[in-house]
């Protein structure tokens, strides 16, 4: 399976324990495949920095946590741009990368992607529920 985290999911992964984490391991032992945007790394730089995150910037694997997320297998390059969620433009992003990379799965604690349920065939789910169905 492909799997496409919005940047909170993966935030989480790096800080807690929890759905997230276990997720984000079962991603880097290849069980599944992560896919991300350029796009939505640049959110998650942006998202690292802030101050109430600083303590992320601690995590002894951080840096290489980084550098796995920004391999380019796992990057694609959207050409749709898509407008679903007007609450909050940025979600946008996460449902253009998930088209872009033909994924199975959106993993978000968003709720405004959550409440979609899915997208074009593509199922959202909260990390939660990825965890129970998929790992």
């Amino acid at each position: 399976m492909k799997e496409v985290l919005d940047t909170n999911t993966i935030v989480s992964a790096i800080g807690w324990e929890g759905p997230p984490r276990r997720i984000l391991l079962a991603l880097r032992s290849e069980l599944h495949r992560f896919i991300a945007s350029p796009e939505l790394l640049e959110e998650l730089t942006a998202v690292l920095q802030y101050p109430r995150l600083r303590v992320l910037a601690a995590h002894p694997l951080l840096p290489e946590i980084l550098a796995w997320l920004h391999r380019p297998d796992h990057i694609v390059y959207p050409r749709e741009r898509v407008v679903v969620v007007t609450a909050d433009p940025a979600d946008n992003l996460v449902l253009e990368a998930a088209v872009a990379g033909a994924v199975d799965a959106i993993i978000s604690g968003d709720r405004h992607l959550v409440d979609l349920k899915q997208f074009r065939g593509i199922e959202i789910m909260t990390p939660g529920r990825f965890e129970r169905l998929h790992l």
